[in-house]
């Protein structure tokens, strides 16, 4: 048997060792090098494509071949060639342009182009082309490259050294470049990519894309050229293609029996949806052929200049058409950034409605790495189908030597030491950082000034006056999965006179084998000042600038001294839950300053202790609080990517189940807390494609018993009156006052809407359109009973900003409450694209 063995594996060496190289140059009659040109073997799938440059290269078996090569706009050449060891035949191609040919037809006034003829029967065959492919199976190359065409000399105040990106002294050079062969399979919704192999320049352990662009099929109506989760474009053979598309027949042409008709695809109206360009279709087939389309800003982009794609199919049968190569491009120019990229996709050995394995689509895996995908030695790649650019090859060699220097231990330690250098800016705008050698220690200190997401160190509150809280957050690398993190905060307030002092100490265990996957185990104790609401509502800066400037404190604490466990799983599959105990001792506290510089006519400081609390609660005293929380979340519906050596999940389109349960628990060590209250919520986001997006995020709640529950126990809701910054979105109220709706309601409801538009009627707007602003719009609403309740409504306007800067949202909302109480107004919040900026903590704290 071993005898066999070896000879099956000399047979198997033989045959590798007797293939042959065919390769040369494409160009067209010019000389001019036609970039990813197809090159193919006639009658089957097998094939390649040139590189940037118009080189190609073949590897082929012995035998005697007939070579096609086409190019969209191309007449189509061949030639035969005979291999018969592995010898090397360079035969150049030039390709003519198609010599259009336009039958003479009468065509009066009134008639429309002849293309709308052709259209309309691709439009009827369109179903038929999308449904014949129920399974698809195909290996692929591909090559993704990103090059800078100028860089500016700084950015955000850093200066870029372009030695340190591998490109010249102009900022021209190659940013990014990876190649990757890889398995692909579909069935249905079903999809998994396969990757045996992966080169990423200047870093060894790269893993580079682990879902290449997919198959972008035109015979969608909607075609999704940058993910699924995205709006899509309109296919200018959809159903309601007429609608939007103007044609334009620019000639036939023939090919291996074929008519082929040439169509210019342009937009009836500018920033709708849509594609320009020109699409090839097969009479009687009434396939795709080939096609060049273009996306731009007034195709609704916004993000980036330009994107194009170029797509060209082979026949495998009558009315088969395969994919043999696509090509994507865009650039973008952002302040002084200019910058292109391609990625190029080669598919072989297509397999279309072929049995595929079931073990292919078992479990939830829908990228999968080999052990060794990133481990190929550089002989593997002297075989790729598209040879590399001169450029290209000098990147691997310059990026590789550069990367071998930035993880030297000596330069990461000297990068470490320029990081640590004392920046007195950093300290008042910013949250710097320090490490110790080999980063084992981190050491993080909050803004002096500046800290909308957490307390800035220093504030001003009516309780405390001007108040200094410095922060020092120090994060202990254990290994490479683990770490010990250490939180102290500190506060002394000018006119209270008062010290406290509070820290934290939590373990982080990821599993190594499972990126998502995590235990949290972490104490707080000490005492400190907290805001009655746990979920911190009022912005310390913003209640110093409100208080100090127009004589309204929105910012009402009180002080509590505790001792505090709790543990967290996420088991990286979108089930997580968590577990809190606690023991407090909580004390009242009251105004000690009127300081402001406002004029005393302007307004008056309202009392530290809410009327409206004192309405609802049980009591508010001095009192010992023993309290036990716990939450559980899952969303169902996660897929994974399998690395070579870890998973990492990619996430779900189900909704966010979360259910919370907190008990007050009387008589243990003086506890006075006597209560149970529970919430339960969903939430979701929901891609509508051409129709946008609706975000949604409901919850019911209520209380199980009241015997003793104090202001922190309540149900509070968050809200940001008095204020133009926005309250986190899909969980607050705008307008709405901090405590008017805190409650011990049985049962009580709120739901949160919002419907971004996404430039559906936005692009029909002048000004709007030509800025790229979408209009959304949404309410939020609160039901307790019939006698308390809230509600708002608002129109805003979204992706405002520039290019890849598009953070801002304005929103004018108006509300309604059960007080009588009207009021309107402007927010204006940061989000990033319907996600809003949001403040959390891991170790699910307060402070």
């Amino acid at each position: 048997m071993r005898v066999l063995s070896f000879i099956a594996l000399l047979l198997c060496c033989a045959i590798t060792t007797l293939a042959g190289v065919i390769k040369g140059k494409v160009t067209d009659t010019k000389g001019e090098a036609l970039p990813y040109a197809t090159v193919y073997i006639d009658g089957t799938t097998i094939g390649t494509t040139t590189n940037g440059a118009g080189y190609y290269e073949l590897a082929v078996q012995p035998g005697t071949y007939k070579i096609a090569c086409q190019y969209v706009g191309y007449r189509q050449s061949s030639f035969t060639v005979t291999v018969s060891g592995s010898e090397a035949h360079v035969h150049d191609m030039k390709l003519a342009e198609e010599a259009l040919e336009m039958k003479e037809v009468v065509i009066k006034a009134t008639d429309e182009d002849p293309a709308y003829r052709i259209i309309r029967n691709t439009i009827a065959r369109r179903k038929f082309h999308l449904d014949q492919v129920r399974s698809f199976q195909a290996s692929i190359y591909f090559k993704g490259v990103m090059r800078s065409r100028r860089l500016p000399d700084k950015f955000m105040g850093q200066t870029i050294k372009s030695a340190d990106l591998g490109v010249d002294t102009a900022g021209k050079g190659v940013l990014y470049l990876t190649e990757e062969e890889a398995d692909y399979y579909s069935e249905g919704e079903k999809e998994k990519t396969i990757i045996h192999a992966v080169h990423e320049s200047g870093n060894k352990s790269g893993l580079g894309f682990s879902q290449f662009p997919p198959v972008i099929t035109f015979y969608e109506n909607n075609v999704s050229m940058l993910g699924r989760g995205t709006r899509g474009f309109i296919s200018p053979i959809s159903d309601n293609a007429l609608l939007y598309y103007k044609y334009k027949l620019l000639g036939t042409f023939e090919e291996h029996g074929r008519t082929i008709y040439k169509i210019q695809v342009s937009q009836r109206r500018a920033y709708e949806p849509c594609f320009s360009g020109t699409i090839y279709i097969t009479d009687e087939e009434w396939g795709i052929h080939s096609l060049d389309m273009l996306l731009e800003k007034r195709s609704g982009m916004d993000m980036i200049d330009t994107l194009a794609i170029q797509q060209v199919f082979v026949p495998m049968q009558k009315d088969s058409w395969v994919i043999k190569s696509q090509v994507l491009y865009f650039t973008v120019k952002f302040m002084m950034f200019d910058v292109t990229g391609s990625g190029v996709a080669v598919y072989n050995r297509q397999k279309v409605n072929e049995p595929i394995p079931d073990s292919i689509f078992g479990g939830k895996i829908t990228s999968q790495y080999d052990k060794t995908a990133n481990k190929k030695d550089s002989t593997h790649w002297d075989a790729r189908p598209v040879p590399l650019e001169k450029d290209e090859q000098r990147d691997f060699v310059v990026k590789d030597s550069i990367n071998t220097i930035v993880n030297s231990p000596a330069y990461r330690d000297s990068v470490r030491r320029k990081g640590n250098k004392f920046k007195p800016v950093a300290h008042l705008l910013s949250e710097p950082s320090y490490s110790s050698k080999e980063y084992r220690n981190t050491y993080t200190f909050n803004s002096v000034l500046l800290g909308l997401a957490e307390t800035s160190m220093l504030n001003f509150n009516t309780v405390e006056g001007f108040n200094l809280a410095p922060k020092m957050m120090v994060r202990h690398r254990v290994d490479s999965s683990s770490s010990l993190n250490m939180e102290v905060a500190l506060r002394y307030g000018f006119s209270n006179e008062r010290f406290n002092g509070i820290g934290r100490v939590y373990y982080y265990k990821r599993d190594r084998t499972w990126l998502n996957r995590a235990w949290i185990y972490g104490a707080d104790a000490g005492r400190y000042v907290f805001q009655y609401n746990p979920d911190n509502p009022v912005i310390p800066m913003l209640n110093t600038w409100r208080a100090l400037g127009a004589r309204e404190n929105d910012l009402k604490i009180y002080e509590r001294t505790e001792a505090t466990a709790y543990v967290r799983r996420n088991y990286g599959n979108g089930l997580q839950w968590m577990l809190r105990a606690s023991w407090q001792q909580r004390t009242p506290l009251e105004n000690t300053t009127s300081y402001s510089l406002a004029k005393s006519d302007k307004g008056g400081y309202t009392p530290n202790t809410p009327a409206s609390l004192l309405a609802v609660a049980t009591a508010w005293e001095q009192h010992d609080a023993a309290i036990v929380k716990a939450t559980i979340s899952y969303k169902p519906g996660f897929t994974y990517t399998q690395y070579p050596d870890h998973k990492v999940a990619n996430g779900s389109s189900w909704p966010r189940f979360t259910l919370q349960y907190t008990k007050g628990i009387a008589g243990i060590l003086n506890s006075k807390t006597d209560y149970d209250k529970w919430r339960f919520s969903i939430r979701d986001d929901l891609n509508l494609r051409l129709f946008g997006s609706f975000s949604y995020h409901f919850a019911i709640g209520g209380f199980l018993n009241t015997r003793y529950v104090s202001f922190p126990d309540l149900m509070h809701i968050q809200g940001m009156r008095g204020t133009g910054y926005a309250a986190p979105y899909l969980q607050s109220f705008q307008f709405a006052p901090y405590y008017a709706f805190s409650n011990t309601a049985p049962l009580y409801g709120e739901g949160h809407v919002e419907y971004h538009l996404n430039g559906l009627l936005s692009n029909k707007i002048p000004l709007l359109r030509q800025a790229r602003y979408y209009l959304l719009v949404g309410g939020n609403a609160l039901y307790i009973n019939n006698s308390s309740y809230y509600t708002e409504a608002f129109v805003g306007i979204d992706n405002i900003g520039w290019k890849l800067m598009r953070l801002m949202r304005v929103d004018f909302v108006q509300s309604w409450d059960s007080n009588m109480g009207r009021n309107s107004g402007i927010r204006v919040g940061l989000t990033m694209r319907g996600v809003s900026v949001v403040r959390n903590n891991p170790t699910d704290g307060e402070w």
